[in-house]
């Protein structure tokens, strides 16, 4: 390549050498005056270059020199930045050679200056009929696309285009050269490729934005300053890391070297209050809440209430972080007063936003407020966001919550034909009804909305279609296993009855799946499909989904329980702090397993009573034996 370099250099030397001779010999020729102009905008003389091609323009005797002329022109005012002059001369360019190609292009590129967006798509689409390769123009309209609404996934698909000409031109390169193996990565030097498309990708896949980003910061840390001025791009790269489960190594060492970054380029700044300043002071607090996240996910609570108080203290305003001091609070250290007093400062301090009052319902309905929580998911709805699919998916548990409350009562009554048993059943019915009303408007909202459609589910379910239920439930869990919508489901009804859906409240930046065993949608799916199979009698499918969850319980449990030990105890030992699940957690984790396994030994009873199984019967005494000892109840030996 050295090689190549020395020869290119020679032969423009000998070029320029013959323009100089062209320009002695014709000082007023056109096509030596363009030339000239083009040479002297490469080495940065953009006012020389504007004359020679004034001068040009004056002495052109054809239209294509004309249109070449205006080019140069134009090319020396957009240097400069006199961008409505220059737009003037690319137009002239095209009047007079419409398929000058780099004349659309510089005119598009002015089109988007004056944010002409729907001409420039139409000029940058004329230039990419003609060479459906150039990536500057892919460039462009990935950039055009990503600042329209609603075209973020046609951005996406340039970018992606760009990258593939680029991946063609290294292999290619590398063919040439008689290198093997992938050189894309090393052929490409623009970081800024890669951090655009990784900004789209994070609203709708995560790993691919990680991968993104891992690209810019490769091409950024062989440039000089190893990307220092964007410690913005390793913050990502760290939530991004928790978002697609990697290890706690590789998240740790994200946010430490954002961190260090951060910390590294404010300490190179003056310390006058410029924006730029500003801008790394609020990307400092973002990767300390950022690491205090991560910290939940490793079981260190207290290290995350510090670094949130921190928070809270140099900006009272930044309520994500009250957020989550009011969740530590509640499901960590069982402290309702705590986290409903967090919940009101960060109300006190913007009433407008549905997250704080989102998080009051759920806390309200976990301690069995019920008309509380109520409250809070209806004041949402009607004097903040009409749409809030939280709210409108937490008012359809409501109603289902009472729709099973009145089932319940009417099932009670000793007359089924009573006035009160009547009444109860069409309370039921209509709670029923608007229970699925909530739930409709959710998926109106948002057709992969897990939550939504298991609250349908159930409500099917309560009302005796069984068989209909079971089928969403498995459509649920189907989606739920490919990753497709909401995640949280929450366990609090009791004995043999579905499970009630409740959505995660999606409030803070970056934030991480929830660990809690109520969140496991695939489980809660499993579960509620083998309690549809038992309504339906379809006790041997029930045994075998019964069995699935109760094995996902375990490898949950295991792997919760390597992620929140090994790395983070010889991480963080030093500072004085165990790590683990909560003991709420274990608790609640505990409680599932002895449910699911009295579920499991139901069904084997019912199959094995109803098929005259011994061996079933045994697997059912087995199963209610183990549960007996965990309780300490004692049964005779036979």
């Amino acid at each position: 390549t050295g090689q190549v370099m020395e020869e290119a250099g020679e032969c423009l030397r000998r070029a320029m050498g013959c323009l100089q001779r062209a320009y002695e010999l014709q000082p007023d020729n056109a096509a030596t005056l363009i030339f000239l102009a083009d040479r002297l905008i490469a080495k940065g003389d953009i006012r020389g270059a504007q004359a020679l091609a004034e001068r040009a323009l004056a002495t052109a005797d054809t239209m294509a020199i004309q249109a070449e002329a205006h080019f140069q022109v134009a090319r020396s005012l957009h240097a400069s930045k006199k961008f409505d002059q220059a737009f003037d001369a690319y137009t002239k360019c095209l009047s007079l050679n419409d398929k000058h190609t780099l004349g659309m292009y510089g005119l598009g590129q002015m089109q988007l200056q004056r944010t002409d967006m729907s001409s420039a798509e139409a000029t940058f689409q004329r230039v990419l009929e003609r060479n459906p390769k150039c990536v500057e123009v892919l460039r462009a309209l990935g950039y055009l696309h990503a600042r329209l609404p609603n075209t973020k996934a046609k951005a996406l698909e340039y970018y992606e285009r760009e990258m593939h000409v680029l991946a063609d031109e290294a292999a290619e390169h590398a063919r040439q050269t008689g290198k093997s193996g992938d050189h894309a990565m090393a052929w490409m030097d623009d970081a800024n490729l890669f951090l655009e498309a990784g900004l789209l990708y994070e609203a709708t896949n995560a790993r691919k934005a990680r991968k993104a980003y891992l690209a810019a910061s490769i091409i950024l840390q062989r440039q000089p300053g190893n990307g220092d001025h964007i410690p913005e791009l390793w913050n990502n790269l760290g939530a991004l890391s928790q978002l697609t489960g990697e290890s706690t190594e590789s998240v740790f060492s994200e946010l430490n070297a954002a961190a260090e970054k951060c910390a590294r380029v404010l300490g190179a700044r003056p310390k006058q209050r410029t924006n730029e300043v500003r801008r790394l002071e609020n990307t400092q607090r973002t990767i300390r809440y950022n690491v205090a996240r991560f910290y939940e996910t490793c079981g260190l609570w207290q290290k995350a209430e510090n670094l949130y108080q921190t928070i809270v203290a140099e900006i009272p305003a930044y309520t994500d972080a009250r957020l989550r001091l009011a969740h530590i609070a509640y499901f960590y250290r069982a402290n309702s007063r705590e986290a409903l007093a967090q919940i009101s400062q960060a109300i006190d301090v913007d009433a407008k936003r549905p997250a704080p009052w989102l998080m009051r319902g759920n806390i309200e309905l976990q301690r069995k407020n019920v008309q509380e929580a109520r409250r809070a998911f209806e004041h949402v709805l009607k004097d903040i966001a009409k749409h809030d699919v939280y709210a409108l998916c937490s008012l359809g548990n409501f109603y289902l919550a009472a729709g099973k409350s009145e089932s319940v009562r009417a099932s009670s009554e000793a007359n089924a034909s009573s006035p009160v048993a009547k009444k109860s059943r069409d309370l039921a019915q209509q709670n029923y009804k608007r229970a699925l009303e909530f739930f409709g408007k959710c998926l109106q909202l948002d057709a992969r909305c897990v939550a939504a459609a298991h609250g349908v589910a159930i409500a099917m379910g309560e009302r005796g279609f069984a068989n209909d239920a079971r089928r969403l439930f498995q459509e649920v869990r189907d989606a739920a296993t490919s990753g497709l919508g909401p995640l949280t489901l929450c366990t609090q009804s009791s004995d043999f009855v579905f499970k009630v859906p409740q959505p995660p409240i999606a409030s803070v930046q970056h934030s991480v799946d929830d660990m809690r065993v109520s969140s496991d949608v695939i489980l809660w799916a499993g579960v509620n499909t083998a309690h549809a199979c038992v309504e339906i009698g379809n006790y041997r499918q029930a045994i075998l989904v019964y069995e699935s969850c109760i094995k996902r319980l375990r490898e949950t449990t295991l792997a919760l329980e390597s992620q929140t030990g090994h790395f983070v105890v010889q991480a963080f030992d030093a500072h004085g702090e165990g790590a683990g699940v909560s003991e709420a957690e274990q608790a609640e984790r505990s409680k599932v397993a002895r449910d699911l396994q009295l579920y499991l030994a139901r069904a084997l009873y019912v199959q094995a009573k109803s098929s005259k199984d011994v061996k079933v019967m045994r697997m059912a005494l087995k199963e209610m034996r183990e549960l007996c000892e965990a309780a300490n109840v004692k049964l005779p030996s036979d």
